[in-house]
């Protein structure tokens, strides 16, 4: 884990929460306890680039957004990113849960509309109803993690 500074060095955590990305799932994603990704998105943090690197992979932004300090108030163009990215979040949710014809071809049409302003969005899915969707090739925390039995009866004992 990287060592303090005095100063601002990064701005991982204001990002992952633009990015809509929850301490769990960079929890996951990171392979590391939410205690640590708590260290390491401290701003002044001074992290590893290869630790940025994983950073930037993650929240889906260039490494240099993840050091950029902004200079002004203005959006940023990964502010802007976000907001659109959020806004197809909602829309996927709506086309995926409506049960009127209207609206999920206005939804389809809003969908095509975003993508035309920024073509990566096509890739963006709904927001999850509960936790992390899982592909079927994905193993649950459970086939990752093994215990024994003797810790269960333990457990019980307590």
């Amino acid at each position: 884990m990287g060592k303090r500074s005095p100063r601002k060095l990064h701005r991982i955590r204001e990002l992952r929460k633009q990015q809509g990305v929850s301490l769990r799932t960079a929890s996951r994603k990171l392979g590391m306890p939410a205690s640590q990704i708590r260290e390491e998105e401290k701003p002044d943090t001074d992290l590893l680039v290869s630790q940025l690197l994983e950073w930037a992979e993650i929240l889906d932004v260039p490494i240099a957004d993840l050091l950029e300090e902004p200079q002004n108030n203005l959006s940023s163009p990964i502010r802007e990113r976000a907001k659109l990215v959020r806004i197809m979040k909602t829309v996927k949710a709506i086309s995926e849960r409506t049960q009127e014809p209207n609206i999920g071809i206005l939804s389809e049409v809003l969908v095509d509309q975003l993508i035309d302003l920024m073509p990566e969005l096509a890739e963006i899915n709904a927001w999850n109803n509960v936790g992390q969707r899982r592909s079927l090739n994905d193993l649950g925390q459970i086939a990752e993690r093994s215990i024994s039995c003797d810790s269960i009866i333990n457990a019980m004992r307590d």
